[in-house]
């Protein structure tokens, strides 16, 4: 079940941000962000949560424009439709991949990161509370469950 709620989050919320910034979007870019966010989630249960969250989103980042890199291959080869076009875009290569759209997939990754965690935490009450590394020691930390964070 819990992967199926992510993947939906993950479907929704990418044709959401696609269609507020360009007016329309396909089903198959849906699909990938809600495999993207299955694969953010497994990855993030994986590796420690003390890696600073920009490295974790500069992960994510990589394997969103691997899955750009794909698709826009298949694209190109006339197996899928044509969904985008970087052509335009500076640093990109053959106009399905690009340098400013892969450093905006590190920020949408972060926050594809804090939505899973939440929902697992919330939702599903997974352990441990999450918590991030930004840098110099800096930690974020979901509140608690069902009570308020004490003061001292």
């Amino acid at each position: 079940m819990k992967n199926f709620v992510l993947f939906l989050v993950g479907f929704c919320g990418y044709i959401t941000i696609e269609c507020l910034f360009r007016g329309y979007s396909f089903a198959l870019m849906g699909v990938c962000g809600g495999i993207a966010i299955l694969i953010l989630d497994k990855i993030n249960d994986r590796i420690s949560w003390d890696l600073n969250l920009f490295i974790q989103g500069l992960i994510g980042s990589c394997i969103i424009t691997l899955m750009e890199l794909i698709i826009g291959s298949l694209s190109l080869l006339g197996i899928l439709p044509v969904m985008w076009s970087y052509v335009n875009m500076p640093f990109n290569f053959m106009g399905i991949i690009c340098l400013p759209f892969t450093i905006a997939w590190i920020f949408l990754s972060i926050f594809a990161i804090f939505v899973a965690d939440a929902i697992n935490y919330y939702v599903f009450d997974e352990e441990p509370r999450p918590y991030y590394h930004i840098t110099n020691g800096i930690v974020l930390q979901f509140k608690r469950k069902g009570h308020r964070d004490v003061k001292y």
